[in-house]
């Protein structure tokens, strides 16, 4: 076979081997192509599937936290209300518990006549048994502590808390003034029976006993009334302290609270 017949038949035959090579090839890339448009599409599918789930669990997180914050609510209710934690009262309940104590006071009172002082209020009432017969303005200890440099005695200006009686009544009382008053303004304290100690005028026109040093009396400054600003005594107006020395006999019980 000469040169020229056996290249005609050799390059046939290559382009047949190469054009088939070529082929699957092709169809080799184009099934991975396929393949991997599938796994795309799987892919996308799994993401909106996860965002999906991304937001419902948002949702439930919101929702599981508006749900802790009203079980707290619900558990604080017992913490705010005067009740057993047990259950809830109605307001009617309430009130028919507070009616009912309030009989259980009047019962005990008996219809006597007392004296209550609310020292956080500033406030004095004179009631007969439940039943408030008329109140006034007054003013309780102004607090603090007052201390003698030289003795080191101390003196808290406070007003005592408590059940006191009137132990006796006073037209136009005298003050003695105690050692307290001197140091207050660096004075020379004098003997105890010293007459200067003696001052008019400086605890009204009339004055209730309550012991240990403790008096209801009068003011000369009534415009400080209605805030504590003694030293310990409870002051009361002119008009209202007249009335009180008038209306309150020896033996009255006075309670005084904060």
């Amino acid at each position: 076979m000469s040169e020229n017949s056996f290249g005609r038949t050799l390059y046939p035959l290559a382009l047949v081997l190469w054009t088939g090579a070529f082929g699957w090839y092709a169809l080799k890339v184009s099934a991975a192509a396929s393949s991997l448009s599938r796994d795309a599409g799987r892919l996308e599918d799994q993401a909106r599937a996860l965002d999906t789930g991304a937001r419902r669990l948002r949702s439930l997180a919101r929702e599981s936290g508006e749900r802790a914050g009203d079980a707290r609510f619900l558990q604080d209710i017992p913490n705010i209300l005067p009740e057993d934690k047990g259950y809830l009262r109605t307001q009617k309940a309430i009130e028919g518990e507070v009616a009912l104590l309030r009989a259980k006071v009047s019962k005990r009172l008996k219809g006597v006549l007392h004296l209550v002082i609310d020292a956080k209020a500033n406030k004095l009432y004179v009631k007969k048994g439940a039943q408030l017969l008329w109140q006034a303005d007054v003013s309780v200890g102004r607090g603090g502590v007052l201390k003698d440099a030289k003795s080191g005695r101390k003196w808290e200006f406070v007003t005592p808390r408590g059940e006191f009686r009137v132990i006796g009544k006073a037209l136009n009382p005298q003050w003695r003034k105690p050692d307290w008053a001197y140091v207050e303004f660096g004075e020379p304290v004098p003997p105890p029976e010293d007459p200067s100690r003696m001052v008019s005028g400086e605890l009204g026109a009339y004055v209730l006993n309550l012991g240990d040093g403790y008096l209801i009396h009068g003011t000369k400054r009534e415009e400080l009334l209605g805030r504590p600003a003694s030293h310990g005594c409870v002051r009361v107006g002119a008009a209202d302290l007249e009335k009180l020395y008038q209306t309150v006999p020896n033996g009255t019980k006075v309670y005084i609270f904060e």
